[in-house]
């Protein structure tokens, strides 16, 4: 770790976040299929694109490709790498926006939250997925916004009460 740059322990510490988030999705999921009945086919349909939005923040490197060995990389590789970490991460927002809006209208459909919370998540699902449009502008980030302040919110209520 004394060799470690504060970029390593960066990435590293995101890696974790990541692997939490994971959790949260796959928990929320089980939690909604509960309280959705047969067939939890909504519930079903968040759970895996949450899990494709995991797998690919975890298994794609090309950010971290694109600052390896600092100087000694060529510039247009570099910067290949770049745009294909930026591109990427625009499409994991249609799996990320698909996960929140099915979410959210698995909430809304069976009242297991308050509805703004189920509204919340539908408006940041659809806001996320249309955001691939406009990727290369800064119109995602209210929706991302939205989502994480859905997801706070949710944690909050789960630990408030969480039966």
């Amino acid at each position: 770790m004394a060799e470690s740059s504060w970029a390593d322990v960066a990435d590293t510490v995101v890696v974790f976040g990541l692997v939490a988030l994971t959790w949260f999705m796959v928990g929320l999921c089980l939690l909604l299929r509960r309280a959705e009945g047969d067939p939890p086919w909504r519930s079903t349909v968040a759970l895996v694109f949450g899990a494709l939005f995991a797998a690919y923040l975890l298994t794609n490197a090309s950010l971290q490709a694109a600052g390896n060995r600092g100087a000694d990389i060529d510039p247009g590789l570099a910067h290949f790498a770049f745009d294909m970490g930026n591109i990427g991460f625009a499409n994991a927002w249609v799996s990320l926006g698909t996960f929140a809006a099915f979410c959210g209208w698995a909430v809304l459909a069976t009242g297991i939250f308050r509805p703004w919370l189920g509204w919340l998540m539908v408006a940041s699902g659809i806001g996320l997925a249309l955001s691939r449009f406009v990727w290369t502008t800064n119109a995602w980030l209210l929706p991302y916004a939205l989502f994480w302040v859905w997801v706070i919110a949710v944690c909050i209520r789960l630990l408030r009460r969480p039966a």
